[in-house]
């Protein structure tokens, strides 16, 4: 039997977040001779809800911070709980997705070897019908990242990233295999990730997650894999569609600027 952990940050969706224990409970009863699955949910929400879902395929933890800790802030702080080295399999997420009924059985099935730090499925978004993955298949060039600054430096040149960004993705196909960074909507770590690059710390309130981490696999000479036969749904910015223009754009450009100043 595989253990799968999963740390996933809510703030004010309780809705979505329903949802997505629901997906949850049946994906895990189709894999319940496969994997146990433990789930830690991570409220940012200020005041809280009480969570009353009842699981019978999963286990269920629920974390109230008193804070909104931002997402890997709050991912951290779950893992400071529960630690990620208990587990097989790793899934960071927010709540704004969906996994299907062969989501766990899928994932309990694949067989990898050490030199695997993360996992790649199938994101397959509704809004924009496509795969968010491969979020990129190579490393960013610093002059990319540099130009992406630029933009959250001055927010009127953001309709030119999101044309851009839409247009590359409707055109991207791949069918499995190595890449540089996979999407942080739903994130699937090994436990050999934690073995070598220990847990989450990364100190920005939210965005550029997925380079983060990208960089950490690099770092410790770790493979990410995409692997479509792994299928989640994203239904998408639940939580960060409702954020001023001013708090994203500020966001964005700390997580890329900390990026260059770390990595590059």
């Amino acid at each position: 039997m595989k253990k799968i952990g999963i740390y996933c940050v809510n703030y004010h969706s309780y809705d979505s977040l329903n949802d997505y224990l629901i997906s949850i409970e049946k994906a895990a009863e189709t894999a319940y001779n496969t994997a146990d699955v433990f789930v830690y949910v991570v409220d940012n929400t200020i005041p809280t809800e009480k969570i009353e879902y009842c699981p019978n395929n999963f286990s269920l933890q629920v974390f109230s911070t008193g804070n909104n800790l931002g997402y890997f802030g709050a991912v951290r702080y779950a893992m400071q709980q529960v630690s990620p080295s208990e587990f097989d399999y790793i899934i960071i997420s927010n709540v704004d997705v969906l996994m299907t009924e062969d989501t766990i059985i899928e994932l309990s099935r694949t067989v990898i070897d050490p030199t695997i730090g993360w996992i790649a499925p199938a994101l397959y978004s509704d809004k924009y019908e496509f795969d968010w993955n491969p979020q990129a298949i190579t490393r960013y060039p610093e002059i990319k990242l540099r130009t992406m600054s630029l933009f959250f430096k001055f927010p009127f040149l953001l309709f030119l990233k999101q044309k851009l960004l839409h247009q590359y993705k409707r055109s991207q196909y791949l069918s499995g295999g190595k890449i540089y960074a996979a999407h942080g909507s739903f994130i699937i770590l090994t436990r050999y990730f934690f073995n070598k690059c220990g847990i989450i710390h990364y100190p920005i309130f939210l965005y550029y997650e997925e380079i983060y981490l990208a960089e950490e696999c690099r770092k410790h000479q770790l493979d990410v894999v995409y692997m479509p036969q792994i299928h989640v749904r994203d239904i998408g910015k639940v939580s960060t569609g409702k954020m001023p223009a001013k708090a994203y754009c500020k966001h964005n450009y700390e997580g890329v600027n900390y990026i260059l100043s770390h990595y590059y």
